[in-house]
């Protein structure tokens, strides 16, 4: 069910920016903000159903965030208002992994998921693609604030709802292929095969 619940939460997420450009293109802050407020609204009862009930306060400050731009962007007739939650999805997700180094990395967190034993050469792999995401994240989050203010609506429509999605996809990819490079360790998916033919495990050489 909770499964079900981030799936539905992830798909709003994804539909956010659309909805958006669906309603300012209309010309008309005032009819976009309420639209906001009731898709923010929607879209927070799966986050909040399938968080633990010790992680809702901070499943809540997304949601609260855009609220507040979208009244801001409602008083002040200022469309950018209403651009902001992207970028701030974006950007918190960016802090979580910094924050995270201060005790253990998220990524090391995801890693011990798949294996609880890392050797020392893969804990710093964690810690230092930790940071990079964190970096990244916050450099896209940037990046979407400047076009929401200089760009047309279109472009940042395209860039938060298309490109930034395949900028986040990328650097998995190749967060992923130089992991499996530098420790050679693969699993039974095509791609691991693919890669372990071109780059045999060293067990194998």
């Amino acid at each position: 069910m909770k499964i079900a619940l981030r799936v539905i939460a992830t798909l709003f997420v994804i539909a956010s920016p659309w909805v958006l450009y669906w309603t300012l293109s209309r010309h008309d802050v005032g009819v976009a903000a309420l639209t906001l407020i009731g898709w923010v609204i929607v879209r927070t009862i799966p986050i909040l159903l399938a968080a633990e009930p010790q992680h809702r306060a901070v499943a809540l400050r997304l949601p609260l965030i855009a609220l507040v731009f979208a009244v801001l962007g409602w008083v002040l007739d200022n469309s950018v208002c209403l651009m902001i939650l992207p970028s701030a999805t974006q950007a918190t997700f960016g802090l979580a992994f910094l924050r995270s180094l201060k005790a253990t990395p998220m990524i090391e967190t995801f890693a011990r998921m798949v294996k609880p034993e890392l050797g020392p050469g893969e804990l710093a792999h964690c810690r230092q693609w930790t940071r990079v995401w964190g970096v990244y994240l916050l450099v896209l989050a940037a990046f979407g604030l400047v076009l929401a203010e200089w760009a047309s609506l279109k472009i940042w429509t395209a860039y938060v709802g298309i490109a930034s999605y395949v900028l986040v996809g990328a650097l998995f990819a190749v967060e992923y292929v130089v992991r499996k490079l530098r420790f050679r360790e693969y699993g039974r998916n095509p791609l691991d095969w693919v890669l372990a033919k071109l780059f045999p495990p060293a067990r194998s050489r």
